[in-house]
């Protein structure tokens, strides 16, 4: 009689070491995946740190030309105001002023306000507070730059309505009657060249002291102001080299 024997199944049992190859295996493809994903995530970072710097360098050219272009208002305000007081210097008891006068009392009342371009300043900001600036002197050197221009920001509103205060005392000064031709003629702003210099025009001079006081602080105020813009643009312009020179942009 034949006797049928039937195959034993070996199942194959792996060793440890076979175990650990393919934990490791697995371990390396994750961890390289994670490399490559993270060198992609700083590739684009530091593309996007790059047209950032771009875009603030316009930024900043552009807030050195509307800077430069404001200065010489600054100076003619100032004159303005050193011509008033040479008249009534000169007139002490002036009971009225000609024309040049008249438009040398207007031009006190107004200057260049200054704002600057900080669409991306923004927007860094909102991107992580400056994070994406992986040089450390140019991130301070931006933040330094903002600092400025939110202190400027602050005395400007101020400067605003000291002007407005100014503009009140000249309206008490200076007598309308004479001028409600020139009121009657004009559609938008009346200029200053309106007011010529054969003009005679009364005066209030209850009000006087103080306007000439008034002008007197605007005077130095202005000059202050001055002074804190052109060291925003020599600002701006170290920021722009710094730049330039870090990420070699030039």
């Amino acid at each position: 009689m034949e006797v049928h024997k039937h195959p034993h199944h070996v199942t194959h049992k792996k060793k440890w070491s076979e175990y650990f190859l393919e934990f490791f295996m697995l371990f390396l493809a994750v961890f390289l995946g994670f490399l490559a994903e993270n060198r992609r995530e700083h590739i684009v970072e530091r593309e996007r740190e790059v047209q950032y710097l771009k875009s603030l360098i316009v930024d900043l050219q552009n807030d050195t030309v509307n800077l430069h272009e404001g200065f010489p208002r600054k100076e003619g305000r100032i004159q303005a105001i050193d011509s008033v007081f040479l008249f009534f210097q000169i007139n002490p008891g002036a009971k009225q002023i000609p024309g040049f006068v008249l438009r040398n009392i207007r031009r006190t009342l107004w200057d260049r306000h200054h704002r600057r371009n900080s669409t991306t300043i923004d927007q860094l900001k909102n991107a992580g507070g400056l994070r994406l600036i992986q040089k450390r002197d140019v991130a301070d050197s931006i933040a330094a730059y903002d600092l400025k221009w939110q202190r400027a920001d602050f005395w400007r509103e101020a400067y605003i309505r000291q002007q407005d205060e100014g503009k009140n005392l000249v309206h008490e000064i200076v007598a309308s009657t004479q001028l409600l031709p020139k009121y009657r003629e004009q559609i938008g702003l009346l200029q200053i060249s309106a007011f010529v210099d054969t003009m005679t025009l009364p005066i209030n001079t209850e009000y006087l002291n103080e306007y000439l006081n008034f002008i007197s602080d605007q005077k130095i105020t202005t000059f202050q102001d001055k002074a804190e813009y052109v060291e925003i643009e020599r600002a701006a312009e170290r920021l722009i080299a710094l730049i330039k020179k870090e990420y070699d942009l030039g």
